[in-house]
């Protein structure tokens, strides 16, 4: 197996020495097919989808569900505005005009399909469309669960709203959307405020400051590495030479989940910066064993045959205990373990083929390009040398 694998990687330097460009071509193809698949990642805000819902306890929580019917709860809180300054602003909550928006509220809410339920102080109210103040004020006294409805302070209050929403992103805001057209058709008066939170907004929030998260993490990771890798390498050039081949590995990795319908994760949203952080060496190894070879005077072929295979050897079995470790974390019980063991395996399979590939051709590509470029220069002085010499004559 190891004379294999070393015939393996001596074969593919001389085939990439011989096809470098070729090599380019295929490698920018399969980018560009696998990036198409990062349009279609998602990130999932269902939580229960990561949980094990094979356990005893799911079951049973699915048969209740089932039973008595379980949804989504949006809630509406009713706040004192403390900024206001009317003389005609609302002072406690209990106030018979809150309780009238309540109302009105409550009214147009019923008439949405996808609500099951409505809880608020309005439930004392249904019946008719309007209530005097001193109705109002009569039916709170006599009603002491009312009080429930109100915060010690009377500054408070809510309005809890269940439907069947789903766990889809676009549900969550259809509905969010609708709740607050809602809120700013009813009638207030002037001293409140409402505001709409409950677990389908706050999980969509999470899901947006998470997307938010994950771009930021991933600009910082990647210029703190490029930084890194300039000072180390103390080349630009070699710092980028390293870079992108790691740049593709996480596209592929992107890519690839994209492709196969895999979403992103509450516990794996953050992998670029991870990826990046673990895959960064094997581009490092690669790029300075082949430095080296060529600082000893080594042919272009010789130095890419030591690299790739003297480090090839190397850093495959150091990617693949790697990858073992994380794939092993498909044998959690809890599924967010398990993607997140999987989706790392995965990247770091991808940096390993990027050092591999990617690497040895985008530094035999930078070295002709040098070379060709130096020879520009050194034609355009000859030229320039051979037009003095026939101006002095």
């Amino acid at each position: 197996m190891a004379d294999f694998l070393e015939t393996g990687l001596k074969k593919l330097a001389e085939l990439q020495k011989r096809y470098t460009r070729l090599f380019a071509v295929f490698i920018i193809l399969f980018t560009i097919v696998l990036g198409i698949g990062i349009k279609d990642v998602t990130i999932s805000s269902d939580i229960r989808k990561l949980m094990p819902t094979e356990l005893p306890i799911y079951r049973i929580n699915d048969r209740v569900s089932d039973k008595f019917g379980e949804g989504d709860t949006v809630v509406i809180a009713v706040q004192i505005d403390e900024s206001a300054d009317s003389k005609n602003a609302v002072r406690d909550i209990r106030d018979p005009r809150v309780i009238q928006s309540l109302i009105f509220l409550d009214n147009a809410l019923q008439d949405e399909k996808s609500v099951t339920g409505i809880i608020s102080p309005a439930v004392f109210f249904r019946g008719k469309k309007e209530y005097s103040a001193q109705e109002i004020t009569d039916t709170l006294l006599s009603a002491p669960q009312a009080s429930d409805f109100f915060s010690r302070d009377y500054r408070t209050t809510f309005m809890s709203v269940t439907a069947d929403i789903g766990s889809g992103e676009d549900n969550v805001k259809i509905f969010t959307r609708f709740i607050q057209e809602q809120i700013d058709y009813t009638p207030k008066p002037p001293g409140i405020k409402f505001s709409i939170t409950g677990e389908p907004v706050l999980r969509m929030t999470v899901l947006d400051l998470l997307k938010k998260d994950a771009a930021l993490i991933l600009v910082v990771a990647s210029a703190f590495i490029l930084l890194l890798l300039f000072i180390t390498q103390r080349s630009y050039t070699q710092g980028l030479l390293i870079f992108i081949p790691l740049s593709l590995g996480l596209i592929w990795t992107v890519g690839t989940l994209g492709w196969l319908g895999i979403p992103l994760s509450i516990t794996t949203v953050g992998l670029g910066s991870v990826i990046l952080g673990l895959g960064v060496e094997y581009g490092v190894f690669v790029v300075s064993r082949y430095k080296e070879e060529r600082a000893k005077r080594a042919s272009q072929l010789d130095s890419i045959r030591t690299a790739v295979h003297g480090i090839g050897t190397a850093i495959i079995g150091s990617g693949l205990t790697t990858m073992v470790g994380f794939g092993a974390l498909t044998f959690s019980t809890l599924p967010l373990i398990q993607n997140l063991g999987q989706t790392l395996a995965l990247g770091i399979g991808y940096s390993l083929l990027a050092a591999l590939l990617a690497n040895p051709v985008l530094i035999l590509l930078e070295e002709d390009y040098d070379y060709w470029s130096t020879q520009k220069k050194l034609e355009k002085l000859r030229a320039r040398d051979a037009a003095h010499a026939l101006m002095g004559r």
